[in-house]
């Protein structure tokens, strides 16, 4: 048999595209997905369990705020001495004043309250008003009373007293520092124990 010579280019012509469709090449292989797992915030898991096992978290139980801890009924009183000066920084949970932490602020109640919070003992001290702010930066607020005291003879200042556990019973602690350049005291003070000997 033989073909005519048009018909021979076409008959290669379409093997040529037979051949081409016929071959398959290699297929990139797909990547394979990873299974996508939502993640629960540990703090929904914990509230969660909590509810779960019929317990409810307390705004009372300690927490963080900027890194410190804040508990309910706790407070922390840096007592330091500058020249004649006796300074004091109290820091404290707003709920210990008996105030909301949501509002952030000293009612005039209460800042009328903090000239007798805290007494130094001896030194022939003068108590200046106290100034009382909020730091609200962490997840929960809290109040700082700054104290200063004039004395004419402060070498003789015996002790400093925390008086303020009748009129804010909120309070049940505080951890109480007294810093100078030559002494370091430190102490607990509690509704029965509420004085820190500075001698």
């Amino acid at each position: 048999m033989t073909f005519p010579p048009v018909r021979l280019p076409m008959i290669l012509l379409i093997a040529g595209v037979l051949a081409a469709c016929g071959r398959s090449e290699p297929v990139p292989p797909v990547a394979a997905t990873e299974p996508v797992v939502a993640e629960v915030a540990p703090q929904e898991t914990e509230a969660h369990d909590d509810h779960a096992d019929g317990e409810h978290h307390h705004e009372d139980e300690e927490s963080t705020a900027g890194g410190t801890a804040h508990v309910h009924g706790l407070a922390d009183l840096a007592i330091t001495r500058e020249g004649n000066k006796i300074l004091g920084e109290l820091i404290s949970p707003m709920a210990n004043f008996g105030l909301a932490e949501t509002d952030g602020a000293f009612t005039d109640v209460v800042t009328a309250q903090l000239s007798g919070l805290l007494e130094v003992e001896g030194g022939d001290c003068a108590a200046a008003v106290p100034h009382p702010m909020t730091d609200n930066s962490g997840d929960h607020t809290d109040g700082i009373v700054h104290f200063v005291w004039t004395c004419a003879k402060p070498d003789d200042v015996r002790l400093v007293r925390f008086a303020g556990f009748t009129a804010f019973p909120s309070f049940e602690m505080v951890s109480t520092v007294y810093i100078t350049e030559t002494a370091q005291k430190a102490g607990e003070l509690t509704p029965s124990a509420p004085e820190l000997s500075l001698k």
